[in-house]
């Protein structure tokens, strides 16, 4: 069923004062919906109270799925950073490799070129 936004109301208490905020969503085939919020939402506009009055009939009807996509897009979250810190595991890995191999040239220069020096002073 697509519902739609149709009106909003206030409905007061015994004592005078705004109790609640009545938003009444419906559809074409003349079902009409009421959900009813703090009365301080009442001077948003009509689209707020429209997205308003869906998210509590979700909250409404679907307690735990809020909670159940929150904590999939966590996992997911959680399932991005560890794909990235195996990207930067593996940067640093070659990272050694490249300096471990620098490391090694130089050493082999500077041992040739003392074997060098060491001919000629001889």
């Amino acid at each position: 069923m697509k519902l739609e936004y149709q009106s909003k109301s206030l409905r007061y208490g015994a004592d005078g004062q705004p109790s609640k905020a009545q938003i009444n969503l419906g559809n074409a085939e003349g079902a009409v919906y009421p959900v009813f919020l703090s009365p301080d939402v009442i001077e948003k506009s009509d689209s707020e109270l429209y997205e308003l009055a869906l998210d509590e009939i979700y909250n409404q009807n679907f307690p735990q799925r809020a909670e159940n996509e929150k904590f999939n897009i966590m996992g997911e979250k959680i399932a991005q950073f560890d794909e990235m810190m195996d990207k930067m595991q593996k940067a640093l890995d070659e990272s050694e490799k490249m300096i471990q191999t620098v490391s090694m040239t130089v050493n082999e220069i500077i041992f040739n070129n003392d074997e060098d020096t060491t001919e000629i002073e001889e």
